[in-house]
């Protein structure tokens, strides 16, 4: 029998592009893809196998969300693009970054009709993002192959979340952002069941990232990723935050964890993105137990309600 090689890369190259791949394609042969990496990924990050079927931590959640919940609306609130349409039907259009322009390719992106700064991104990537300061040069060719790269890329590969594969990729270009000296905040809502739990500032992001979990009432939370070390004394609380609260209240309505994560510009409250398995559905949380506490918090769907 003959094998068409092409063919045959396009489809299993990136199921074997490391050994997270090799062993989800081994040892659960007959199992969904994106359900065994999500397995093997979470071994190797946790040193022990999810309880899938009877899942505590918030982690084992969000990996049996990630495998159960297959509605076509997580396509749509995970892309960067389409996210910015459903923004705009719940009445939140005012908290959307200005659209500089929106392309299928890097060929296709004029660089001469986008102002002195801008944000190029991936709408269905993380963290592929090409940052233009002000009056900071730009090797525009540079800058296509890079984009070319993230764009063959499959992030639903990365982690096993399958909605990154279920939509068009896209590069688009927003207004540049900046709190001062490069710097630009972040606010990250992780909420739950229609409710913020806590939410995870960053500052920083260039020069070292910073970060600490806060309450909704702006106090300090006794955990962080195991990455980060918590500094004190906390950021000042915004003034924007009952603003956040009941927004990311209303755009995660219908889901059973959404991050929602907002800048501040310019005394302004703008929308940046929204997640559905944070830190790709794997949180490292430190201490140990919280683990466990957080994952309380959250309430699972019925299958039968989520079923695609």
């Amino acid at each position: 029998m003959q094998i068409n090689f092409k063919e045959f890369l396009a489809r299993y190259a990136s199921g074997l592009r490391s050994t997270r791949h090799i062993e989800a394609r081994l040892r659960f042969p007959r199992m969904d893809f994106y359900e065994a990496l999500t397995r093997v990924t979470y071994k190797k990050i946790f040193g022990v196998w999810p309880d899938l079927e009877n899942p505590r931590t918030l982690s084992e959640k969000m990996c049996w969300l990630k495998i159960n919940d297959k509605r076509p609306e997580n396509t749509v609130i995970t892309d960067k693009y389409r996210m910015r349409g459903y923004a705009e039907s719940l009445g939140l259009g005012h908290l959307l970054n200005q659209l500089l322009g929106v392309w299928d390719s890097a060929a296709e992106i004029d660089f001469n009709s986008l102002p002195d700064a801008y944000a190029l991104k991936i709408s269905n990537g993380s963290a592929m993002n090409v940052i233009k300061a002000p009056a900071a040069p730009l090797d525009q060719a540079a800058t296509r192959r890079q984009l070319d790269r993230w764009q063959s890329i499959n992030m639903a590969d990365h982690k096993g979340e399958w909605y990154y594969a279920h939509s068009p990729s896209r590069i688009i270009a927003e207004r540049y952002l900046d709190n001062g000296g490069g710097d630009l905040w972040d606010y990250k809502l992780f909420v739950f069941n229609g409710e913020t739990r806590f939410i995870q500032y960053c500052e920083s992001r260039y020069s070292g990232i910073r970060s600490l979990f806060l309450s909704p009432e702006w106090e300090p939370m006794p955990f962080t990723y195991d990455r980060f070390a918590p500094f004190d004394p906390p950021p000042p609380k915004p003034d924007q935050l009952d603003e956040m609260l009941e927004s990311a209240r209303i755009l995660s309505q219908g889901f059973a964890l959404v991050r929602v994560d907002y800048y501040i510009h310019d005394n302004r409250l703008l929308l940046g993105e929204m997640s559905l398995n944070p830190v790709g559905g794997y949180t490292p949380f430190t201490p140990e137990e919280w683990h466990l506490k957080i994952g309380d918090w959250l309430e699972l769907p019925d299958k039968a309600a989520i079923a695609a």
